[in-house]
């Protein structure tokens, strides 16, 4: 599950996550929240978006299945992950979400 959309940039990106999360969630600790789901987002786990209200973020894993998990300054707590749908319903999973901000490698797909 790709997209046709042109690769954004790490500092576009962080700045359009920061952005995301301070208008989802606000906080004092935006920017350290944000390092820490990009920092998640390591090639397996791909990052797809930051689910509505901006508790969670939700991740891709290679097609396998997709999860929310909850983040803060200090991590993005894998131990509390919800699986959202495996193997065959990866899509329906994906778009099951409501996101209050899509990674754009998801745009077209999550449109």
């Amino acid at each position: 599950m790709s997209s046709t959309v042109a690769p954004t940039g790490r500092t576009e990106l962080f700045d359009q996550l920061c952005e995301a999360i301070a208008r989802e969630r606000g906080g004092a600790d935006v920017y350290l929240m944000a390092a820490n789901v990009l920092r998640r987002s390591n090639g397996a786990y791909s990052l797809v978006g930051l689910e509505a209200g901006g508790e969670r973020v939700v991740y891709h894993y290679e097609g396998v299945f997709v999860s929310a998990i909850p983040f803060d300054a200090e991590a993005v707590r894998q131990a509390e992950a919800e699986t959202l749908s495996r193997g065959d319903d990866v899509a329906d999973g994906l778009t099951e979400v409501k996101y209050g901000w899509v990674h754009p490698a998801y745009r077209d797909l999550l449109a």
